[in-house]
């Protein structure tokens, strides 16, 4: 009996002991299909997009879930140094990031329908060439405005960056600090590539003359401003203005003929834990109806499949044939040394330069537009404020590639120049408009 007891306990112990490891296994492979059912997606959009993507997946694809991890996409490539395996899609308007995480090998190959979905705008690829990563959207650069506002100045609506250096504009232009405001940088290079760089500057210049600088004191690049109608025009992007039209402010947009449109970008990471789920999510995202979603009234951006633009009626058209091709690793390569450029040159001393022009603009409305010396005053407070041959300088980007080496000796010594610079061509301007007023 003894033995008999000793035995049925010992078979008790070994049955609970694969009873506990079948409850083991069955967790684990309910974790598993739970991991397998879930797709993280990491990005900077907004709420009221991820959502539309997040439903319209969901419902597509039963029992699979999005869990959205949002990160500005400033900080996004530190978070994902400490975040390995961790995620399965990167989905963001921030090109520079897909690029080096395609250069640390971070991404896994898509496969794209090259035909269904261009790779350039304008000659300017907004895909990766070998396809690590797809545009998912483009942001367009352009002008947003106030119908009331305009009507109240009996202004037609702008639909050029020149018509913002008109003297009827004074007082009632908003402009980006590109040091300051994250999409700016690439909005003055539109300009600067656009129209070339001594006349971009010379644009730049007469715009920043007639208004306020976004960016600057308490004055917000995404604030209401053109909304509420206190200025009538702003150069902004896209989003902006179509977040105000959708809230019901009498804002319209514009994208001026030479303008540009930066890319959105979706990927998928080498160590996503749930690589099939990324790829539907892609395919999706990517797809007519996913593409779609991006017309919605709410949301209101451009999207990338070509065949979107010949069946539904949109207000810009970014494939065709005269688009401004934009050269970004231009852009991002100076990217920091026109900042500096721009700041010493327009921001340093704005209300001086805003009046200045203001005297000027009324000087050559008053007849005198030919005379020697309004001509020399413009020329003055028009210049760039470099060379266009001396910004080709590698050793100068450099210098001013990093906000770090702001004390770094060649950037100290340049700034201390340009400033020199800026202050005599601003005096000569100033004595130049008063021996005109004589």
């Amino acid at each position: 009996m003894h033995r008999t007891t000793l035995h049925s306990t010992g078979m008790r112990v070994t049955v609970q002991r694969l009873l506990a490891l079948a409850v083991l296994l069955a967790l684990a492979a309910s974790g598993a299909a739970r991991a397998g059912d879930r797709v993280r997606v990491l990005t900077s959009y907004p709420e009221e997009l991820t959502v539309r993507y997040q439903a319209a997946f969901e419902a597509r694809h039963p029992g699979k879930r999005v869990e959205i991890l949002w990160r500005q996409s400033a900080d996004a490539l530190a978070w994902l140094r400490r975040q390995r395996g961790q995620v399965d899609v990167y989905w963001a308007p921030a090109p520079g990031n897909f690029a080096a995480l395609r250069d640390q090998r971070r991404l896994l190959r898509l496969e794209l329908d090259r035909e269904a979905l261009p790779d350039a705008v304008g000659g300017s690829p907004i895909s990766d060439a070998e396809g690590y990563f797809a545009a998912f959207e483009l942001v367009g650069y352009g002008i947003a405005y106030n119908r009331e506002a305009l009507a109240r100045l009996g202004l037609e609506a702008p639909l050029e960056w020149r018509e913002l250096a008109a003297a009827a504009y004074q007082g009632q232009v908003q402009m980006p600090i590109p040091g300051r405001v994250g999409f700016a940088p690439a909005l003055v290079e539109a300009l600067l590539q656009g129209e070339g760089w001594d006349a971009g500057w010379a644009l730049l210049a007469a715009i920043a003359g007639n208004g306020a600088l976004a960016g600057r004191g308490g004055n917000r690049a995404d604030a209401d401003d053109v909304a509420a109608g206190r200025v009538a025009a702003r150069m902004t992007i896209d989003f902006f203005a179509a977040r105000a039209i959708a809230d019901g402010a009498p804002v319209a947009f514009a994208y001026p003929r030479r303008t540009l449109y930066n890319p959105a970008q979706i990927a998928i990471f080498a160590d996503a834990p749930n690589p099939a789920g990324a790829r539907a999510f892609v395919d999706f995202a990517l797809s007519d109806a996913g593409q779609r979603l991006l017309l919605h009234p709410d949301v209101r951006r451009l999207p990338v499949r070509k065949a979107l633009y010949l069946s539904v009626e949109l207000p810009a058209q970014p494939f065709a044939s005269d688009s401004l091709g934009y050269d970004g690793e231009l852009g991002r390569a100076r990217q920091g040394l026109v900042a500096a450029l721009f700041d010493i040159a327009l921001v340093r001393r704005n209300d001086e330069l805003v009046e200045l022009w203001r005297r000027l603009q009324q000087a050559e409305g008053g007849g005198q537009a030919q005379h020697p010396a309004l001509l020399r005053a413009r020329q003055l407070l028009s210049a760039a404020p470099m060379a266009l041959a001396e910004q080709a300088d590698s050793e100068l980007r450099q210098a001013f590639a990093n906000p770090t080496t702001a004390s770094e000796p060649l950037r100290t010594r340049r700034e201390a120049e340009w400033m020199a610079a800026v202050d005599a061509r601003i005096a000569a301007a100033r004595a130049a408009l008063r021996q005109a007023a004589r």
